[in-house]
């Protein structure tokens, strides 16, 4: 029997490999160990192909990353049943995005480098815009709201992350005695509260629209 060389895989290792299962490893991967992690090589080991086959499959790391994070974003948009009112959208969006970015910090790791590029990230924004025009705020300020609002998701996920949940268990006793959250420290209700506040000022802002002349610059004001 003569064997085909050509379509004989060199140690067992199959020579295609599909996205999908590229992406569902890399998921895995950089969940684990970061965005950093997700490697041609730590890949190819995980699904026993070659590294030159994910290079194939994928058209480069940046491509791969990409992907990555688009498709993540991607299902948790998709399965977003977004309401009428502005404010159930706007908390839907808030909580939607925090439990995405607890469950998957490799999307928190690839926003911090570069704005998120995707169908799913752009229809959420315009849409939670749209929801904060309709409470009555003009579209500089919806802009804005939107902003601050999703700055507060991020940056309570970051420090979350970055923390952990047992931080101030962690502290000295004498430190942690002297913590403003010796008695409250849930970063669950500390999410909530700051949300309703967020929402809140969002609210009042919409009531009673206030002036928003440019703030000086540090230069200017020396």
């Amino acid at each position: 029997m003569v064997v085909d060389k050509a379509n004989n895989p060199k140690n067992g290792r199959p020579r295609a490999v599909t996205l999908d299962a590229i992406l569902d490893a890399a998921t895995e991967l950089s969940d684990d160990r970061g965005l950093d992690a997700v490697s041609f090589r730590a890949l190819a080991d995980r699904l026993g192909v070659s590294p030159m086959a994910i290079h194939r499959t994928t058209g480069g790391i940046d491509a791969l990353q990409h992907a990555l994070v688009s498709r993540i974003v991607g299902e948790a948009t998709r399965s977003v049943d977004w309401p009428d009112d502005w404010l159930g959208a706007v908390r839907l969006f808030a909580n939607t995005l925090h439990d995405l970015l607890m469950r998957h910090p490799v999307v928190l790791e690839a926003h911090r480098r570069a704005a998120l590029v995707g169908p799913g990230a752009d229809d959420a924004a315009h849409r939670v815009v749209a929801a904060l025009r309709s409470a009555g705020l003009d579209k500089e300020a919806a802009a804005y709201a939107y902003g601050a609002l999703h700055d507060f998701v991020t940056g309570h996920v970051a420090i979350r992350l970055g923390r952990g949940d047992l931080e101030l268990h962690q502290l000295p006793p004498e430190r942690r005695a002297a913590s403003v959250f010796a008695e409250h420290h849930d970063y669950d209700r500390r999410f909530a509260f700051g949300l309703d506040f967020v929402i809140g000022g969002i609210a009042a802002a919409a009531a009673a629209p206030v002036s928003h002349a440019p703030h000086a610059s540090h230069e200017e004001q020396r």
